[in-house]
């Protein structure tokens, strides 16, 4: 079986948009390939949909029309021309992740999803909203998003079209009957309340999975800090710190902002360097930047104690799992998908959304009970192993597309 792949980009998020299926499920017999906008990679089974100056030229275009139109995702060209690639030709199933980053048009989609049997990541709720990739407290997406009241949310709108944006959604999702995977519950039940997408009949949740490895001794924690630069008996704090509001890292700095800490602490962050100058006083920084090199991102997990995920809003929340994997304990918001990924309040720590006060006292509380910290770090080692499997992840994943090939072919066969 054949399958390909489509994303904005390859390397980028690797571990959930498809690039590491390419290789990882060969043995189950997907014979895998990727169609990206932007390549970074050398992997000859990566292709690109957008090729030189030219085409570099028609996307920025298109997204000045767009932004002047306040539009999303409804004049890109890059869907037609997947269409005729001849990977998609000769693929069994198409699978689109993170297509709404000026990849593949709205109004695409149905010719698309109409040739191939097709499967869809949601990867965040914009197919259930007007604009926004996520609609938080905003109570417009089940209703219609008319008189939206936050234009400046990402995709961003000149003029407030949100209404007319999802309506155009719904009468595309008219149109269509995809295979939706999505990864928590949270997302699964916006999928079923939502009026966009309560009608799809075939949706599945299939959390990522993670290989967990042996569990590492004492003495590998140290050799970790010793690398990274981390004092051996301070408390480690690990972080994304991204520039992306909905992760929440103001709210991370205001918490570590409040007083000083309550033992020698270090701050371990991946991501974005530079955005903890004010924090150098009071703690030790050690910031990792985007981390390509394999062996010193699970070497910063291992050199923890405890990783904060202060996100408002995510579909999933990978790096809670990887944390777990580790067995490190999750401090996280409440109402999000990474209380659900991570049990909280039995495993995982869900302090009240948006509270700084609360999410500092739980870091603190941590630091001064090492006990709690390595009790809920088993905890979550555990459910890690029984819940998110990477091999069970990979035959779910497997299923799932033989899945849509035979419903293709009985519709065909009924017709």
């Amino acid at each position: 079986m054949r399958v390909l792949h489509v994303n904005t980009i390859d390397l980028m998020g690797r571990r959930f948009n498809g690039y590491d299926l390419i290789n990882d499920l060969a043995d189950r017999g997907i014979t895998s390939k990727m169609a990206v906008l932007a390549k970074s990679s050398r992997n000859p089974n990566v292709v690109r949909l957008r090729e030189g100056l030219g085409d570099e030229l028609l996307q920025r275009a298109v997204e000045r029309v767009e932004s002047r139109r306040s539009m999303n995702d409804l004049l890109v060209p890059w869907g037609r021309r997947l269409s005729r690639h001849p990977e998609f030709l000769g693929a069994d199933v198409v699978h689109y992740h993170l297509i709404h980053n000026g990849l593949v048009s709205l109004l695409d989609l149905p010719d698309l999803f109409a040739v191939k049997p097709s499967v869809w990541t949601f990867h965040d709720p914009w197919p259930m909203t007007g604009h926004c990739i996520h609609p938080l407290d905003c109570a417009g997406w089940p209703t219609g998003c008319d008189s939206c009241p936050h234009l400046d949310w990402h995709f961003e709108m000149q003029d407030d079209c949100a209404g007319r944006m999802w309506r155009v959604k719904r009468q595309v999702y008219r149109g269509i009957d995809p295979d939706i995977v999505v990864a928590s519950g949270f997302m699964e039940d916006m999928v079923h309340s939502s009026p966009l997408t309560s009608h799809f009949e075939h949706v599945h949740c299939i959390p990522f999975g993670i290989r967990t490895g042996p569990s590492l001794p004492n003495s590998e924690r140290l050799a970790s800090r010793k690398r990274l630069g981390i004092p051996a008996g301070d408390f480690v704090v690990m972080f994304r710190a991204s520039k992306i509001p909905l992760k929440g890292m103001e709210l991370l700095l205001g918490a570590l902002a409040l007083h000083d800490p309550v033992r020698s602490t270090t701050l371990l962050s991946v991501d974005s360097k530079g955005m903890l100058r004010s924090l150098r006083r009071s703690y030790n920084v050690v910031e990792l930047g985007w981390v390509e090199d394999a062996s010193v991102y699970p070497a910063a997990f291992c050199a923890s104690d405890v990783f904060a995920m202060p996100s408002l809003a995510e579909g999933f929340g990978l790096m809670a799992l990887e944390a777990m994997a580790a067995s490190r304990p999750v401090v996280c918001f409440d109402d999000t998908a990474v209380a659900d990924v991570t049990h909280a309040p039995d495993c995982g720590i869900a302090v009240p959304h948006g509270d700084v006060t609360a999410l500092r006292s739980a870091l603190d509380r941590l630091a001064l009970d090492p006990e709690e910290a390595h009790r809920r770090g088993n905890l979550g080692r555990a459910i890690a192993e029984r819940e998110y499997d990477y091999d069970r992840y990979l035959d779910r994943m497997a299923d799932l597309y033989r899945g849509a090939v035979a419903r293709q072919q009985a519709m065909r066969e009924a017709l």
